[in-house]
């Protein structure tokens, strides 16, 4: 047999369409939810006076600012702030570290309002005012620093809202609120605020214009409403709408804004018209035989406000590069790889589309092109395109009458080629091949609110592409709470469909508890026929699959010994394939202590005795998967000291052999406005037995032992000259080496045979992606971006050693891929 060397390879999970729509009709499903959402569509959400706890509801009035509005610089000096019959809110209560204590720094909050904006202004006063803590760091960046909050929730559904942040340092948080307490922090808003430190502690004041908020129109607005503040010396908690921490819920649980009356958000148009110019480098080839490409682009994004509660987004020749790289990733598995979303268009609210199946997977949106030239003559390529070209993209959003929420995604990606050489007759000819159709993708979200705290909805996606069938998937979900959001019933049933005949389904349900003061758990099930395929627009990590899963947690809120806080959980699972084969049964147990000192402690041991697993061997056969077991320990000191740092050892025995992993990190703050981070996991695994080939001629897979040592490492430096100016540098590094030895045939009946020549997979892995990134906004919501991104993989397959001089080298050798890009916006409002 012939020398072969294998690399891994990256799947997606498993699937096959086999099932008649005739017999599961698909479209009975899409008439029944349409039908059913309809039903609830006319079932008004009940309104909810007193809160989860039965506690009554806490109340502040705004007053109207006339005529002059408040200067926002944080001193407190404006007329309507000293103006007689102001109302304030005061009282706070912690919820962190002594829940239901009165918080120990006072506190005082005013709100005001015109026909443009809400503001709001803090008194937070402090007995040692020289020790605020007030990191530096850039928008949306989360420091251990003092911090306020405003949470509003203009639509008074007690579900949905929006949370504004100021620190102590001026440096701007904000995030949207949804299914009571979710957050999403990918929600950008443009407002203003200001601090400024005082003898007595610190100011605060908040500009939010109604244009960043969506309430129903009406000539008296009552809006649900919160305070909260962080006090870091003290890592004290506390907020206005006081409820205990044994009571679920965030949005259910807000007091009542009122005054507010003759205010509209009415019609309103955002612009933001951009232009790039970026310069790329890589390695010298047939198709760049200098290793550089200039390219320049305008183009523009657009928010329009269709009526006071619906807003369109669309994109004019978007540019949907994103700035910071993946990080580098082995994957040995037979599992696709997920990478989060890094491109603004599709990480703003991208919350919209998350239900408890992956239908929408944004990322497949612009990917690289799957496609591979196929000729016989093929010789070498000229180019080939790094991502497909996504046209443009469009979003609506908004909530409409009797609580039914929508949101819409349309986008369009054009045909990609790769050029290519052949060698034919003796003689080079340029050819091009196709390597990614023009597509379209579509996803409609629907969800209506239900009873005192609870929502149904919908979901469907449509990928289509030109030459092949369209891929459609979709499903009903439901979010079913009991009005004390003590108890909970979710869940989610989906189709899909890829062919025209066949279809697939799936259903995730659990049943838990999540509030009460120390015991709370869920049990649950899901299936995934084998049938199932939603990867077209989603992303599914395997389907014939069924598991049923249980989890018990008892935590403890009051000081004991050094703990202030501790969260113990218990959870087991067991999992099998239609067939019926166990290919998942396990269960492990773990415990979070938060020390009154501010360091933490997690401790975890996990054992798995799953008997086979059915994608090892990648659609060829069982492999009797041996017994394993793995323990953490994770040791993280006070992350508000200029260092701090963090150990997580890890270990056990996969795969019938032991391995063992350190991991160290360093967070070190040399100013207010300077922070680095440096960490690195070291692991080595000691003749773990791993796939290999399926061997062409039919026979049985090829499994080998492998001995493999792998160094990851990161390095993140930030300095913030301004709360507006930003420099960050961050690199992500990987180094591996994978020996390969002993290598066997292994039989279906679940035994290894002789050792057997011929095959050799070793190989050396090293990548370095790294970013450095100048952000200046220089005018609120307009943004000037100087960017630098570098990617160095490389795979030497004459070495299987691990050599940390030698491959530590190779993250600065020639041959990577370098972008040089300068982007600015600017921000129109109409």
């Amino acid at each position: 047999m012939q020398s072969k060397c294998f690399m891994p390879t990256v799947r997606c999970g498993a699937v096959y369409c086999g099932r008649r729509l005739t017999d599961q009709p698909a479209h009975v499903i899409v008439i029944v939810l349409s039908l059913l959402l309809t039903m609830l569509g006319g079932v008004p959400t009940t309104a909810q006076e007193t809160r989860a706890d039965g506690s009554p509801v806490p109340e502040l009035k705004a007053k109207r600012v006339n005529p002059q509005p408040p200067k926002i610089d944080g001193v407190l000096d404006d007329k309507i702030w000293r103006s007689a019959g102001m109302h304030v809110a005061r009282g706070f209560t912690q919820r962190e570290p002594d829940d239901g204590k009165a918080a120990a720094e006072s506190t005082v909050v005013a709100v005001a309002y015109d026909d443009e904006a809400l503001y709001v202004a803090y008194w937070c006063y402090d007995s040692q005012p020289d020790k605020i803590l007030r990191h530096l760091v850039r928008r949306d960046h989360y420091s251990e620093s003092d911090y306020i909050v405003v949470r509003l929730d203009p639509y008074h559904d007690h579900r949905t809202g929006y949370q504004f942040t100021l620190t102590a340092a001026g440096v701007q948080r904000d995030y949207r609120l949804y299914n009571d307490d979710h957050s999403d922090n990918s929600w950008d808003a443009v407002w203003e605020g200001d601090v400024r430190i005082q003898p007595w502690g610190w100011s605060a004041e908040f500009k939010i214009p109604y244009y960043c908020l969506r309430f129903s129109e009406g000539d008296d607005q009552v809006w649900g409403l919160d305070f909260a503040r962080y006090h870091a010396r003290n890592s004290e908690s506390s907020r206005w709408a006081y409820t205990p921490t044994s009571v679920s819920g965030l949005v259910s649980n807000f007091g009542h804004l009122t005054g507010l009356t003759d205010i509209r958000s009415g019609r309103h148009v955002e612009l933001l018209p951009y232009a790039v110019s970026s310069l790329e480098t890589e390695s010298k080839h047939i198709g760049n035989p200098d290793g550089s490409n200039v390219f320049g682009d305008v183009g523009f994004d657009v928010k329009y406000c269709v009526a006071s509660n619906l807003v369109l987004n669309a994109a004019i020749n978007p540019d949907f590069g994103q700035v910071e790289l993946d990080r580098p990733v082995l994957n040995l598995s037979a599992f696709e790889t997920w990478y989060s979303e890094r491109r603004p268009f599709f990480v703003e609210g991208a919350n919209m589309f998350n239900t408890r199946f992956d239908l929408f997977y944004s990322r497949r949106v612009g990917r690289s092109p799957t496609g591979w030239v196929n000729d016989d003559f093929y010789l070498d390529r000229t180019s080939r395109p790094k991502a497909t070209t996504i046209l443009g993209a469009a979003k609506l959003n908004g909530r409409l009458a009797n609580g039914t929420s929508i949101a819409v995604l349309t986008a369009v990606t054009d045909e990609e080629k790769e050029e290519y050489l052949i060698d034919s007759a003796g003689a080079q000819h340029e050819r091009e091949a196709v390597i990614e159709p023009k597509a379209s993708y579509s996803v409609v979200r629907l969800n209506q609110e239900i009873l005192a705290n609870s929502t149904v909805g919908a979901m469907f996606t449509l990928a289509s592409q030109d030459t092949r069938h369209p891929s459609l998937t979709g499903g009903v979900d439901w979010r079913l709470r009991t009005n004390s959001n003590t108890w909970y019933f979710n869940g989610q049933a989906v189709f899909s469909r890829n062919d025209g005949e066949n279809v697939g389904y799936g259903v995730d349900c659990s049943l838990g508890k999540d509030g009460g003061a120390h015991w709370r758990g869920a049990l649950g099930f899901e299936i995934e026929d084998r049938y199932l395929n939603i990867n077209k627009l989603g992303f599914l990590g395997r389907n014939d699959y069924r598991d049923v899963w249980t989890w018990i947690q008892y935590r403890t809120t009051n000081d004991w010994w050094i703990v202030r806080n501790s969260w113990n959980n218990f959870n087991s699972w067991l999992g099998w394939n239609t067939d019926g084969n166990n290919i998942s049964r396990g269960w492990n147990v773990n415990s979070t202590f938060e020390l009154t000192n501010n360091w933490s402690i997690y401790v975890q041991v996990a054992h798995n005795f799953n008997e086979y697993d059915d994608m090892e061997t990648r659609g060829n056969g069982l492999w009797r998967e041996p017994v394993n077991w793995r323990w953490w320990f994770f040791l993280d000191t006070d992350t508000r000291k200029k260092i701090s740092f963090g150990w997580h050892p890890d270990g056990g025995f996969y795969r019938d052999a032991w391995w063992w992993a350190q991991q160290f990190s360093i967070t070190y703050r040399p100013a207010s406005n300077m922070e680095f981070d440096i960490w690195s996991r070291y692991s080595q695994d000691y003749g773990q037995i791993w796939w290999v080939t399926n061997p062409g001629d039919g026979s049985d897979p090829v499994f080998a032992n492998m001995n493999q040592h792998a160094l990851d490492i990161g390095f993140t430096a930030a300095v913030v000259p301004h709360r507006n100016l930003s420099l960050q540098l961050s690199a992500r590094g990987l180094l591996t080496s994978l020996d390969y030895y002993n290598y066997r045939p292994y039989s279906l009946s679940g035994g290894y045979g002789s050792s057997v020549d011929g095959y050799e997979a070793d190989y050396n892995y090293t990548a370095l992606n790294s970013t450095f990134l100048i952000r200046w906004e220089y005018v609120p919501g307009s943004t000037l971006y100087l960017v630098w991104t570098r990617s160095r993989p490389e795979v030497d397959y004459a070495v299987n050693d691990f050599d940390l001089s030698r491959d530590f080298r190779r993250f600065f050798s020639a041959g990577a891929d370098n972008v040089f890009l300068i982007k600015a916006s600017y921000w129109l409002h109409m």
